[in-house]
């Protein structure tokens, strides 16, 4: 991408999470012979392969999505997508009246140049060096506004990324060792067997754990379940807390058959020291960490970007069932 054309889409980037720029000249070059041709229709505004060759030769390839094409289709058949979903969303932007005023995109154009420190002479020499005017410009800056009103209105409020969100995509992303920094809290049920008891009690202790399972499977609250037949000191008292406790800290034993939990799921019964245990995991989160606390908000906008990303996909899905769009190139 020329220097120009990626500093106007890193400012839009910054402050939409996502972006689209089209080109669209409709003459081909004096020293070609080539004559323009019509790649496709969207919403009755042609795409012409001269828009495509631009993005082709300038970029970005691909800012808005490739949908339907995969990431391993052509880059010419990338681009005239990408061409075509900014053509739907335009297109809805101009529906719900979602427009940029003259004067509002002077003022988004000053301080963009403001913010990167470039005075307009400036800016037209860089243009006239890319071979650019400054109406190619504007065009391409208002169209990069209207998407950003446009995915802050419709996209953005379907976004929702929680805590939790965060911390997945930070254990996701730093490896195996992040699994030292779980902590699960997890609930209890001893059913007591002491070294020196006769075999018979010993059996009946057994089946009564084996069938305890049974009925949590089935669907007995553990609660309930803890207040009749657990051994554990305290276990009757209504206000007992989950015992809170790093995953790395728990023996091989118990970390096997507690670590693959699903919150509200219980393990079988396992064999310890004090008799059989069966556990319930409450909860399973990301211990305090420095690490983690000074990414959080870095993460939790790559998480925004990535599910601004999805719901994109998702619309123009959408709108490739409800507007005709007339492709000739193939």
């Amino acid at each position: 991408m020329r220097k120009i054309t990626q500093t106007i889409v890193i400012a839009i980037i910054t402050a939409t999470l996502q972006v689209s720029t089209q080109y669209s000249v409709c003459v081909a070059s004096n020293d070609e012979a080539l004559v323009d041709r019509v790649l496709a229709v969207v919403n009755g505004r042609p795409i012409f392969f001269s828009d495509i060759r631009r993005k082709l030769q300038v970029g970005p390839l691909v800012v808005v999505s490739e949908y339907p094409a995969t990431k391993d289709a052509n880059p010419q058949t990338r681009a005239l997508n990408d061409a075509i979903n900014l053509e739907l969303i335009l297109g809805a932007a101009k529906d719900l009246d979602i427009d940029i005023s003259d004067e509002e995109l002077t003022q988004e154009m000053d301080r963009h140049l403001s913010e990167q420190k470039i005075s307009k002479d400036k800016l037209g020499e860089l243009l006239k060096n890319e071979g650019e005017t400054l109406e190619n410009y504007r065009r391409d800056f208002r169209n990069q506004l209207v998407l950003r009103n446009f995915q802050r209105r419709i996209i953005a409020p379907s976004i929702k990324v929680t805590d939790k969100d965060v911390e997945t995509y930070y254990l996701s992303q730093s490896g195996e060792s992040a699994n030292d920094l779980v902590e699960v809290s997890i609930r209890q049920i001893l059913i007591k067997i002491e070294p020196n008891m006769n075999k018979e009690l010993s059996a009946a202790k057994r089946e009564l754990a084996s069938d305890i399972f049974k009925k949590l499977k089935a669907g007995l609250d553990f609660s309930d379940a803890i207040g009749l037949y657990s051994d554990e000191p305290g276990a009757k008292k209504s206000d007992q807390k989950p015992i809170v406790v790093k995953l790395k800290d728990l023996s091989p034993a118990l970390k096997s058959s507690i670590e693959p939990l699903k919150p509200g799921e219980v393990t079988q019964p396992i064999s310890t020291p004090r008799g059989l245990v069966i556990f319930q995991l409450v909860e399973r989160k990301l211990g305090e960490n420095r690490e983690f606390t000074a990414q959080k908000d870095r993460l939790l906008q790559e998480l925004r970007m990535l599910e601004l990303v999805n719901q994109t996909g998702k619309w123009l899905a959408e709108q490739h069932q409800r507007v005709t769009v007339k492709r000739i190139d193939e």
